[in-house]
């Protein structure tokens, strides 16, 4: 079952309950109310999203390095979230004039050419394209502008705030189907001044994802607010894969016998007491010796 998609201006996918009362003298009573079915947003499809970058970080023609990002690539719909930006020029004599956010929503819709139309024209598959602006702030130079350190002004970091529409008339979720898709993404432009001595922009996109929860929409069909404070700096990446796993350490290869038993020895003498951590030892145990814990 395809869940509910709706736009402004357009219902690409619907559902209704209707309920008739028969009656034998007089004409039937019918009565309907839409209802709303989503999919549930599941933890393979948050797997494949992961995939793509929450955040850029580039140099723009040797004028200025930069980076934008956003918490996540995953979204609540009707969320609020915050971007972050970061603008260093490379030389002196730029200065940051404005900055835009926009959030735009892409529908690309495909279906099958009528039988006489594919006949005439040899064309099987009909095929529109268009986005709307769901999402749309300018700020000045003294809205963005704060320096990311008090004794540098070469460097500039500001931190805005997205508010995606909470009207489910005003926006759709992602959808990516054979007939119908539906993707989201940041735009931002940066208005740098001095740059051969005129306006210069810097222009960029990130792509994200709007899903659909139990937690955002209530049982009366109203959007709950849901704030996404800020970014996880906490965030520790996952083990390597195997093929790029460390090898454990080998015993140490002494000149002599001697010093070879003597580590040895101080080895199994560590490890009959119970609080020595493994991972600490300066040499490998032997395989023949067994830990009792």
């Amino acid at each position: 079952m395809l869940e509910t998609i709706t736009c402004p201006g357009s219902s690409y996918h619907s559902y209704q309950v209707h309920a008739i009362i028969e009656r034998r003298l007089s004409r039937n009573i019918i009565v309907s109310q839409p209802i709303r079915i989503y999919k549930h947003f599941s933890i393979e499809e948050s797997l494949n999203r992961m995939l793509a970058l929450n955040s850029i970080d580039r140099q723009w023609d040797n004028v200025a390095q930069y980076s934008v990002s956003i918490p996540d690539v995953n979204i609540p719909f009707g969320a609020t979230f915050p971007v972050k930006l970061q603008v260093a020029p490379l030389s002196k004599g730029i200065k940051l004039q404005a900055l835009t956010i926009d959030v735009v929503e892409q529908h690309e819709l495909k279906i099958s050419a009528p039988a006489v139309y594919s006949a005439q024209y040899n064309v099987h598959f009909l095929s529109s394209k268009q986005e709307h602006v769901i999402f749309s702030e300018r700020y000045s130079l003294d809205d963005c502008i704060a320096s990311e350190s008090e004794g540098s002004d070469l460097e500039w970091c500001t931190t805005k705030t997205i508010s995606l529409p909470q009207d489910l008339e005003a926006c759709a979720q992602d959808v990516s189907l054979n007939t119908i898709r539906i993707k989201h993404q940041v735009v931002f432009t940066v208005e740098l001044l001095g740059v051969r001595e005129g306006l210069s922009m810097i222009k960029g996109t990130i792509p994200f994802n709007i899903y659909m929860s139990p937690h955002v929409i209530s049982e009366h069909g109203t959007v709950r607010s849901v704030h996404i404070d800020g970014f996880h700096d906490d965030y520790l990446p996952p083990p390597p894969v195997y093929s790029k796993h460390q090898n454990d350490l080998l015993l140490p290869t002494a000149e002599d016998s001697m010093d070879t038993g003597t580590q040895r020895m101080n080895c199994e003498q560590l490890l009959n007491n119970v609080f020595v951590n493994s991972v600490q030892l300066d040499c490998a145990p032997s395989y023949d010796l067994v830990i009792r814990i």
